[in-house]
């Protein structure tokens, strides 16, 4: 009798110890980038078809850099431009700079840098086309190669029918 009851506190000893050390006490939230993180539909040179580009945090979630990324590729006119890299940010204000990023995009395209002027992410600073619904507003100075396209475009609001195209 003496030995299960022995065996039993013992199995309940093993059984809460593991149970507790499988818990975790995360506290929610989200990344350093959550106000300028997102799907964003743009415009180039504020003509033509919207395309999709996609800015989120870096693994590093330091709050000092965000990744930028063209979904596929995006066109000016004939020039077809396709870039993915490391942009420096500034929270307070919300905006993003930087020069000859590497564009780690470069292997299906002949950009091997870009850089990125006047980029500012407005919250509620935008309407969508169709929905009219309120939405974060993106904008910076993509320059590649020498050449400077304005790009532009709101936060993607989940209504289908402010998915292009429209």
């Amino acid at each position: 009798m003496k030995k299960n009851i022995f065996i039993n506190t013992i199995i309940v000893l093993i059984m809460v110890v593991l149970t507790s050390a499988c818990k975790k006490d995360v506290p929610a939230g989200g990344t350093s980038m959550e106000k300028m993180a997102g799907d964003w539909y743009v415009q180039v040179n504020n003509e033509g078809t919207y395309y999709s580009v996609l800015s989120f945090n870096t693994s590093a979630d330091d709050g000092k850099e965000m990744w930028i990324q063209t979904s596929g590729t995006i066109k000016s006119g004939s020039t077809v431009i396709a870039v993915k890299g490391k942009i420096p940010v500034n929270l307070n204000d919300q905006s993003f700079s930087g020069t000859n990023i590497a564009n780690i995009a470069s292997t299906k395209t002949t950009i091997p840098t870009f850089s990125v002027a006047n980029g500012k992410v407005v919250t509620n600073g935008t309407v969508a086309p169709i929905s009219k619904a309120v939405a974060d507003l993106i904008s910076f100075d993509l320059i590649v190669n020498g050449v400077s396209y304005k790009v532009e475009g709101f936060h993607k609001t989940g209504f289908l029918e402010d998915f292009p195209p429209f």
